[in-house]
């Protein structure tokens, strides 16, 4: 079965990255100021702290009731 009009788009899901900002404060520390800095060592704390919790993955919402309402259209 063809049906001309319809159009389904897949979405890509985006990794989730929760410890970006910690570990981006921690490597322009590195950057600047030497590895053993008061500074740096509080960033890598935070960051150490962020990578210890744990990762809950998000929940993915079924989405086939939507393509088949605007499959139902096309149909009858």
């Amino acid at each position: 079965m063809h049906i001309k009009k319809l159009k389904v788009n897949t979405k890509k899901a985006v990794a989730a990255t929760p410890c970006t900002l910690e570990m981006a404060s921690v490597m322009s520390c590195w950057a600047t100021r030497s590895i053993d800095d008061q500074h740096c060592a509080i960033a890598a704390k935070a960051l150490s702290e962020c990578m210890a919790k744990p990762v809950t993955p998000a929940k993915r919402v079924p989405n086939i009731n939507y393509h088949l309402a605007r499959l139902g259209k096309f149909v009858l």
